[in-house]
C-alpha cells in the first residue's frame, strides 16, 4: 500500500476537556445524574481508589470525568498507586509533577466510548485513549481473573457502571509507553535484527512518532507513525547459525553493499517483517468469512505473508515439506508508533499459494494516520471524514467539477446502524461524489498470478429511481458491466455483484478504476478476488 513519506501518519484529534492542562469545570457542581458519573462513583469506594481520586484532582481531571459524556476509564487500586508512588520516591500523589499526573490519568482514560468486558478481544483496543495511544488486552490462563492490560496490570475488577460511562479496576498503575519500535530492538537479544535495520536505513521510521507537516494553506498538521514489526531475536537466528548480521548477509546470498536499495537483498528482508499499519494478533488472526488463511502486504515490494489457522493455532509461512511455520514467542508488544511481535523462526521472505483475498477498500495506511476513528466497532455515533487529494497517496481522483467539496469520504458508523453496515468490513465504507464521469484509482493488495473471480460489494440506499451507476476497469481492462448502487425495492442492504473473472499474469498490486457514470453517490465496501482455475 503506499505510504506518505515513507511512513504511516495519523492526524491527532483529542477532545477539549481532555486536552487542557487546567480542569476548566473546577468550579461546578453536577447534579444531574440519577446515579453517579465516573468521579463521584469512584469516590463512594475510598477503601479502593482513594488514592486515585486524589490523583485526578491534582490532574485537574476529577470534574471532567464527572462531566455527561462517555468514558471507559481503567482505575489503579489504592495498593497499586502507592506501589507506583514508592518506585518512584514519592511520598503524596501531589509529588507528582502537574503535567505527568494530567498525562498519567488521560492514559487510563479513553474519550467518547464505552468498553465493556464483553468487548475485550486479545490485541490492541481499537480506541485509542486521550494521550493518543492504543491500549492492549491480553487474556491469560484463569479467565476473568487473569485479563490484563497492556501485559502489565491485571484488571481487577470489571464492568463498574458510572452513569457517563465504565470503570475496570486495575491491579497497578500502568506505565505510560513511551519506547518506539526501534527502542525495543535495543534489547541486546534483538541486536542482529536491530543491525540489519539500521544498515538498510530504516531507523528513522522506527523511531518516528509524530510527524508535523502543514496543508496546501499552510495551516499545521500533526502525523502519528503506527506500524507493526514481526522481530527475530538472536537465539533463533542462532538455531540456523546466524551469529552476526555477516551470517545473515551470507545467508540470504545477497549481491552488493547497497543495504538501502529497495530491491536489494537485505533491505527486502527487513521490509518483509514490516507492515504499514498496526496488525495486533488479534488482527493477524481476522480471517475472511468461510477462510482459514489470508495473505497480507508487507513494505517489501510485492512480497506477501501467509497468516493460517491450523489445529488452532496461528502460524505464518507454513511449510508443508519442512512441516513448520513460524509461531509467534511473545505477540502485542505495545510501542509509541505501533506494536511488534516476537516470532520463532528467522522468517525468509516465502511464497505463498493463492488464497481468497478480502480487499477492503478503505484498507490504506493514509486513512489509519488520518481518521480519527478508523474500522472502529464500537462507536457511540457515526464519524466521517472528507478527504483533499494533497491529504491522500492511496487514492488518485478526478472529480467533475475538478474541485468539488466532499468528492471522497471515509464513514465509520456506529454498531447501532444496523445490518446495513454492520456487514460491512471493518464496519466502514468509501463515499464517493465524484460527479458525471468523475473517477477514482486505487491500488490492489498484492495478488499472486493467476485468475480470479471478483465480485465488488457496496452498500445499497434506497432512491425513487436506480442511480449511482458505475463502471470498473483493471490496469485499463473493463471489467463487467455497469450498475446502479442504489435500489428501489429495499431499505438499505448490502449488495453483491459480480464483475467479472480477470487473470493476473504477474504477481504484484493493480490499478483498479471506477467511473461514476452518472455522477450520483456511490458508497463502496470491499471487493473479493476468489482464486479459480
Amino acid at each position: 500500500m503506499n505510504i506518505k513519506n515513507n511512513a504511516i501518519i495519523y492526524l491527532v484529534g483529542l477532545v477539549m476537556a481532555l486536552v487542557s492542562c487546567s480542569d476548566p469545570y473546577e468550579d461546578t457542581t453536577f447534579t444531574a445524574y440519577e446515579e453517579l458519573p465516573i468521579s463521584l462513583l469512584l469516590e463512594s469506594q475510598p477503601e479502593k481508589f482513594s488514592m486515585w481520586v486524589a490523583l485526578m484532582r491534582h490532574a485537574d481531571m476529577y470534574n471532567t470525568l464527572n462531566l455527561k459524556s462517555t468514558y471507559t476509564v481503567f482505575a489503579p487500586t489504592n495498593d497499586g498507586v502507592q506501589e507506583y508512588l514508592d518506585a518512584n520516591g514519592w511520598a503524596d500523589v501531589t509529588d507528582i509533577p502537574k503535567e505527568d499526573a494530567t498525562y498519567l490519568v488521560k492514559y487510563h482514560t479513553i474519550n467518547q466510548v464505552k468498553i465493556g468486558q464483553s468487548q475485550f478481544e486479545n490485541g490492541v483496543i481499537n480506541d485509542r485513549n486521550a494521550t493518543d495511544d492504543n491500549l492492549s488486552i491480553e487474556f491469560r490462563e484463569g479467565g476473568l481473573n487473569a485479563i490484563y492490560l497492556n501485559g502489565a496490570s491485571r484488571i481487577v475488577d470489571l464492568d463498574i457502571e458510572a452513569t457517563n460511562g465504565i470503570i475496570h479496576g486495575l491491579e497497578d498503575v500502568l506505565v505510560p509507553v513511551t519506547a518506539t519500535i526501534m527502542d525495543r530492538l535495543g534489547d541486546e537479544r534483538f541486536s542482529i535484527f536491530r543491525e540489519a535495520v539500521e544498515a538498510v536505513g530504516r531507523t528513522d521510521m522506527l523511531n518516528t512518532i509524530v510527524i508535523e507537516e502543514t496543508d496546501v494553506t499552510g495551516n499545521p498538521l500533526e502525523y502519528r507513525i503506527r506500524m507493526t514489526a514481526f522481530a527475530v531475536p538472536d537465539e533463533v537466528y542462532a538455531q540456523d547459525g546466524i551469529m552476526g548480521l555477516a551470517d545473515l548477509i551470507e545467508k540470504l546470498e545477497v549481491e552488493g553493499d547497497q543495504y538501502t536499495d529497495p530491491e536489494n537483498g537485505l533491505r527486502k528482508y527487513v521490509d518483509y517483517h514490516l507492515l504499514s499499519q498496526v496488525r495486533s494478533f488479534a488482527d493477524l488472526g481476522d480471517f475472511p468469512e468461510g477462510e482459514i488463511s489470508m495473505n497480507i502486504n508487507t513494505l517489501a515490494t510485492n512480497e506477501l505473508i501467509n497468516i493460517a489457522d491450523r489445529s488452532g493455532s496461528l502460524v505464518m509461512n507454513y511449510d508443508t515439506a519442512a512441516n513448520r511455520g513460524v509461531s509467534f514467542i511473545e505477540e502485542n508488544i505495545n510501542c509509541k508508533n505501533g506494536v511488534m511481535h516476537e516470532v520463532d523462526h528467522w522468517m525468509p521472505l516465502f511464497t505463498p499459494e493463492r488464497v481468497t483475498v478480502i480487499w477492503d477498500l478503505t484498507d490504506y495506511a493514509d486513512l489509519q494516520a488520518l481518521c480519527d476513528q478508523y474500522q472502529n466497532s464500537s462507536l457511540n455515533s457515526t464519524y466521517t471524514r472528507t478527504f483533499t487529494q494533497e491529504e491522500l497517496s492511496c487514492y488518485t481522483w478526478k472529480s467533475t467539477p475538478e474541485y468539488r467539496p466532499n468528492a471522497v469520504a471515509y464513514r465509520n458508523n456506529r454498531g447501532a446502524d444496523g445490518i446495513w453496515y454492520a456487514d460491512a468490513v471493518n464496519h466502514d465504507h468509501i463515499r464517493l461524489d465524484l460527479g458525471q464521469s468523475g473517477w477514482i484509482e486505487m491500488e490492489t493488495p498484492v495478488l499472486i498470478k493467476g485468475s480470479y473471480e471478483i465480485t465488488m460489494t457496496y452498500l445499497s440506499y434506497t432512491e425513487s429511481e436506480n442511480t449511482g451507476y458505475l463502471q470498473c476497469s483493471m490496469d485499463g481492462k473493463r471489467l463487467g458491466s455497469q450498475w446502479p448502487v442504489s435500489n428501489r425495492r429495499y431499505d438499505r442492504a448490502l449488495e453483491r455483484r459480480m464483475t467479472s473473472s480477470f487473470t493476473f499474469d504477474e504477481t504484484g498490486s493493480h490499478t483498479l478504476r471506477i467511473v461514476a457514470i452518472d455522477g450520483e453517490l456511490l458508497t463502496l465496501d470491499h471487493i473479493r478476488f476468489k482464486p479459480v482455475d
